[in-house]
């Protein structure tokens, strides 16, 4: 009977032994300890990251594969400890509720055409994708000395977006607790990490129906000049999209030099004192050369094709008497699609 009850003693304590590795969620001892050695502990870190804009605009042939967008939380200021382990054990910090896309190591968003990829950035910028798995080392002083883990200081959480395939003209991404972290003890959650939420336009691709147009003035002499009327011209051009979805805005701006006695039009390069101003037929609105705050916007309306209508007039400019030549300028006029 001795040798029986030491036997199973010998077995109770080996289990034992073997059960005790394991990471836990710090407990009131371990934050006073490491309070006393100057150290920041904390039972839960929490961490949310951000975009830096609430939309961003792509083009449709963004390969598969490319980037659309990164997402970042605050740098920690000082390293945090928010683990204790016991004879080993480990810590596991993975995504939440994620399943695989297409691309390796990239996960599935709420919108079909986009994933994202978590990771854990050191203050030197090197990066850990998750999940990540770390194993704590026994202790040296005892194999049941309580040894922490900790986030050093500078660590970043990080979200990557990633185009996986067609994406719909106007989506939203959206997280919520997108990782977390758990300890092979208790199995509590002592990490948590937050995804702000991200609106994707698909822009649709928009070409002019004409890249140049020359325009003629005919023949005219000073009688049909002055600083209010002048010959004018048509400048008609039409802006044509395809995509999955039209345009929201079109912006035209005006770039090329401007006249030395009145900045609103363009110089003339042949004959002296006469100007060119370029001006919209509907609004009115005067194309002001090199100058961003000049600008005609179209809203397209739900219509792939964006028809603009300008007009160009030849006026007197300064004080001097025009002298014979030609009207000569060349100006761009630069699209914005939105």
């Amino acid at each position: 009977m001795k040798r029986l009850v030491k036997l199973v003693i010998l077995i109770s304590f080996g289990i034992a032994r073997i059960a005790s590795a394991a990471c836990f969620q710090l407990n009131q001892t371990d934050m006073d300890a490491l309070n006393e050695q100057g150290n920041t502990p904390s039972e839960q870190v929490q961490a949310n990251v951000l975009f830096q804009n609430a939309s961003v605009s792509i083009d449709p042939g963004l390969p598969v594969g490319s980037l659309i967008a990164t997402g970042l939380s605050t740098a920690l200021p000082t390293p945090i400890f928010f683990v204790a382990c016991v004879n080993s054990g480990t810590l596991t910090l993975n995504v939440v509720g994620a399943t695989p896309s297409n691309l390796p190591g990239i996960y599935n968003t709420n919108v079909p055409g986009v994933g994202f990829k978590l990771s854990q950035l050191s203050a030197t910028g090197a990066a850990t994708d998750y999940p990540i798995v770390r194993t704590a080392q026994p202790g040296t002083e005892d194999p049941n000395q309580r040894v922490y883990i900790s986030f050093g200081a500078g660590t970043q959480f990080r979200i990557e977006l990633y185009k996986t395939g067609d994406i719909a003209s106007n989506v939203n991404v959206q997280f919520g607790l997108v990782g977390t972290g758990h300890g092979d003890g208790d199995g509590k959650t002592i990490v948590m990490i937050n995804g702000s939420s991200l609106n994707i336009k698909v822009l649709p691709t928009c070409t002019v129906n004409t890249s140049a147009l020359n325009i003629d003035f005919g023949t005219f002499g000073p009688a049909d000049v002055s600083t209010t009327a002048g010959p004018t011209r048509a400048v008609e051009f039409t802006v044509l999209c395809s995509g999955p979805t039209p345009p929201a805005s079109i912006t035209a701006a005006l770039s090329g030099t401007p006249d030395t006695d009145d900045a609103s039009m363009l110089k003339n390069t042949g004959a002296t004192n006469l100007a060119i101003r370029l001006k919209d037929v509907s609004k009115g609105t005067i194309l002001r050369p090199n100058d961003p705050a000049s600008t005609v916007v179209q809203t397209p309306g739900g219509s792939m094709q964006s028809p603009f209508s300008l007009e160009a007039t030849v006026l007197r400019v300064g004080s001097a008497t025009p002298r014979a030549g030609r009207i000569q300028a060349t100006a761009t006029l630069t699209m914005t699609i939105l």
